[in-house]
């Protein structure tokens, strides 16, 4: 007797943690626009698994909270739990303390390799008119409009900090949804947001235009190239158009480093090394993005077909993209950001590439 309830008691419990639901870990608000793009993914994968997935909301300090703790508590103690993260989780990697927690020690669900798409007013010439703006979501997308308003210079980081106070009314404190509200009342002359948010709302201002794409990431390359939605509108290709020579010094670099963490790991789903529903996952994953009425629902979603990183190919990502961070690049990057934003960013050694 004691055999056959332990057997029950065995299956019951095979069965239950089979049925159990998944929880996603999401490190931001509800209606953020991490939630946005995060609700129509999770709406499709339901379709492909067994089990449910509810969503729970962790977030503070741009996105820190939520990944800290995923780190230091939440994937040893929830084999059923899934840990998502944005651009804002990787880029604070690179320059912000208090980042306790690293892509590489996670295994790759899946990485949507997204743009960031920045428009413009249609009546603002960028080559003679100063622009105001400001976003401390968007310090990488700041780098590069600089970059596009004053060229190349001589190549020295430091020369940019004269033209962006010529041609730079830097707002403080702003963030995405009032620095999208300032310039649908006239008061900026540029936006961005990533393609979910450009293809239903900013494409549809009629004061703006698409001035250009940071440019999708290429695991091929470890470089950010062509958006095939915006062709031959990605940053190197409007830049060569505006100032007749390819984009190139510290600068470029610096905003290149910035940009390429934000993007490249822009939308990821984690879970832990050890999780027990890896495989599950990783294959469910696969087939939504192979299932017909799942990517016409992403298409619709962004606006455009971006591809996935999934599995050991997003694990490949967060690899290449950590070859990128030379000691100078590093420091480049931290002393604009801190010098020109006022923002509190640090050089931290240990995240510099060593071969």
């Amino acid at each position: 007797m004691k055999k056959l309830l332990t057997l029950v008691a065995v299956m019951i419990f095979t069965v239950t943690s089979a049925l159990a639901d998944y929880t996603f870990y999401a490190p931001t608000k509800p209606g953020s626009g991490f939630d946005q793009w995060l609700q129509v993914v999770l709406k499709e994968l339901r379709k492909h698994t067994d089990e449910n997935i509810v969503v729970k909301y962790i977030p503070g300090a741009r996105s820190r909270t939520g990944l800290n703790e995923w780190e230091n508590n939440t994937r040893h103690n929830d084999p059923n739990g899934m840990q998502g993260s944005g651009g804002t989780s990787a880029s604070n990697w690179l320059y912000i303390n208090g980042t306790e927690y690293d892509f590489e020690r996670y295994s790759a669900v899946g990485v949507q390799l997204l743009d960031i798409i920045v428009g413009k007013a249609k009546d603002w010439n960028p080559k003679t008119d100063k622009l105001t703006w400001g976003n401390e979501s968007a310090l990488g997308d700041t780098m590069g409009m600089i970059m596009m308003i004053c060229g190349n210079l001589d190549g020295k980081i430091e020369s940019y900090k004269t033209c962006v106070d010529e041609k730079l009314n830097l707002v403080k404190g702003m963030g995405d949804g009032p620095a999208t509200m300032a310039f649908m009342r006239g008061e900026f002359q540029v936006f961005r947001g990533n393609p979910p948010a450009y293809f239903k709302k900013l494409s549809k201002f009629k004061n703006g235009e698409l001035w250009y794409t940071q440019g999708v990431y290429d695991p091929a390359t470890n470089k950010a190239g062509n958006n095939p939605n915006h062709p031959g509108m990605d940053f190197d290709a409007v830049f060569i158009k505006t100032w007749g020579e390819a984009p190139k010094g510290e600068m470029y670099d610096a905003y290149r480093l910035a940009q390429t963490f934000n993007d490249a790991l822009q939308k990821a789903i984690w879970v832990d090394k050890s999780s027990p529903n890896k495989d599950k996952l990783i294959a469910a994953l696969t087939k939504m993005t192979n299932d017909p009425e799942s990517a016409k629902v992403l298409e619709q979603l962004s606006g455009g077909t971006y591809n996935w990183a999934i599995g050991e190919e997003g694990d490949r990502v967060v690899k290449q993209i950590k070859t990128l961070v030379t000691e100078d690049t590093l420091k480049n990057a931290v002393w604009f950001i801190k010098t020109v934003f006022d923002y509190d960013v640090v050089f931290k050694p240990e995240v510099v590439y060593n071969k």
